[in-house]
Formats: structure tokens, C-alpha cells, sequence
């Protein structure tokens, strides 16, 4: 409503123009949620993965851990890291005790600031996830078609369980 010379009258709005102006609001919105929606799949993970059960690294990932762990790891916690006089063990009941419960991002984060214990920190993300993707092989933990992520909030989602949830 509008008031003109002490008059109230309605503006009007022609229905066609008002109409196209509306479509065309509508169309760019629906246009980013489109575009929003596509930049938000490519960069979800191919799948999502809630337990280290879920298959949440692949074979290839651990065997590139495989090799970081050999040249960074094995003098601390021994050759199969079943343990060593300097590191616990990373494999069986010990390392299950320790992180049943915990998530990745937990695991992940501390060997990211803690590992190798004579160079603490040093570690790549990809090779913490590399390692870690080695572990949980060694802990008989399946492997799957997506690598382990690098980013801690990804890695937050996935939980480590001593047993196979369902069983």
C-alpha cells in the first residue's frame, strides 16, 4: 500500500512482470542448489564408512603404510609391531584395550604430533593415514575401495572397534 497525497492506494504490480521476476529469482536459485549439490558430491568420499569394519582403507594404502612403517616405525615398535622395547604394540589385544571405542581422527591425531618419537610431527597426512591404514590391517580389519581420508573431520565419523559391530 502506498499513500499519495493523503490517499491510500495499492501499488500494483503488472502480474507478467512480477511473474517473470519470480521465475527468474527461482531459476538462479534452483541453479547454485544444483551446482552446490554437484561440488558437494565430487568431493564426498565414494562411500561412508562408520567402523573400521566398514572396509575404511585399501590394500594398496596399507601397503604404502607397510613401507613408512618399516623405515619409521619398526625400531620403536618392533619389526611386525607386536611391540618393542621402546613402543607398545599396534597389533592385538594391547592396541584394541587402548583404542577400542576411540575414533580414527583419535588414532590418526596421535601419531600426526607424536610419531616417529625422534622426529615427532614429521609424519605427511598422507603417510599418518598410510600408517594407520597398516594397523588396522594388522588388526585384521577389512579392507575396502575408498582410502582412508586425511582430513580429521572425515576421519572423526569412523569408529574403532574391537569387535565386528552386529556379531
Amino acid at each position: 500500500m502506498r499513500v499519495e497525497c493523503g490517499k491510500k492506494t495499492e501499488a500494483r504490480v503488472s502480474p507478467k512482470r512480477g511473474g517473470a521476476a519470480r521465475r527468474r529469482t527461482v531459476g538462479a536459485a534452483a541453479l547454485v542448489f544444483a551446482i552446490s549439490a554437484g561440488v558437494a558430491a565430487q568431493n564426498a568420499p565414494a562411500t561412508t564408512v562408520s567402523s573400521v569394519w566398514g572396509g575404511a582403507f585399501t590394500d594398496e594404502q596399507a601397503k604404502r603404510g607397510e613401507a613408512v612403517s618399516t623405515k619409521l616405525c619398526t625400531s620403536c615398535h618392533g619389526p611386525d609391531l607386536s611391540g618393542g622395547e621402546a613402543g607398545p604394540s599396534l597389533v592385538g589385544i594391547e592396541f584394541l584395550g587402548n583404542w577400542n571405542n576411540l575414533t580414527v581422527a583419535d588414532f590418526y591425531d596421535r601419531v600426526q604430533a607424536t610419531m616417529p618419537a625422534d622426529a615427532p610431527g614429521t609424519l605427511t597426512p598422507q603417510q599418518t593415514s598410510d600408517v594407520a591404514a597398516y594397523v588396522f590391517k594388522l588388526n585384521k580389519f577389512p579392507a575396502g575401495k575408498s582410502e582412508l581420508p586425511t582430513e580429521l573431520a572425515a576421519l572423526k565419523g569412523i569408529k574403532i572397534e574391537g569387535t565386528q559391530p552386529g556379531k
